[in-house]
């Protein structure tokens, strides 16, 4: 009887996986050589979210590439904005956002200048100088061309548009 009901199962098992078998291998369309791409809202949306965004201190403009994360997009979302941005510890610049953002904060080790980070949920930092730390930050994205950026942050606080 045992044998019979194994038997029975498989044969069942059989036809069960082979259907879904055939309905996967079938095409669902055929398209010509030079098939038309659609780009959906949200791979737009997404496409335009890496695109980065730029930071303006002191007339200077630098680029910004944007990490693909819930935090960067939150962020851009809430552009253009102008943050005036206090100093600390000697080497970066933060704002307390009045708003939270998602965020997943890691220990990032070290920090390079021109990083753009989250601490907390709502504290944006731009550093502009390396250095190691045992912080947990969330990265936003960071400045490509920071080689000025040291100089035109300066000392004390400092105005910084960012689009």
């Amino acid at each position: 009887m045992k044998k019979l009901l194994l038997c029975v199962l498989i044969i069942a098992a059989v036809f069960t996986f082979s259907s879904c078998t055939k309905e996967v291998d079938e095409p669902v369309s055929k398209t010509s050589e030079n098939p038309t791409v659609q780009t959906t809202e949200t791979e737009q949306s997404t496409a335009e979210d890496n695109r980065g965004m730029t930071v303006i201190i002191n007339g200077e403009e630098f680029s910004v590439s944007l990490e693909d994360n819930e935090t960067a997009k939150a962020f851009s979302d809430m552009l253009p904005v102008t943050l005036t941005m206090s100093e600390l510890h000697g080497n970066e610049k933060y704002y307390y956002l009045d708003t939270s953002l998602p965020s997943k904060p890691k220990n990032i080790g070290t920090i390079h200048k021109g990083d753009i980070m989250l601490y907390g949920d709502n504290c944006v930092v731009i550093f502009y100088k390396d250095f190691i730390t045992s912080y947990t930050y969330t990265k936003i994205g960071e400045i490509e061309n920071a080689d000025s950026l040291e100089e035109q942050v300066g000392n004390g606080n400092v105005d910084v548009t960012v689009k």
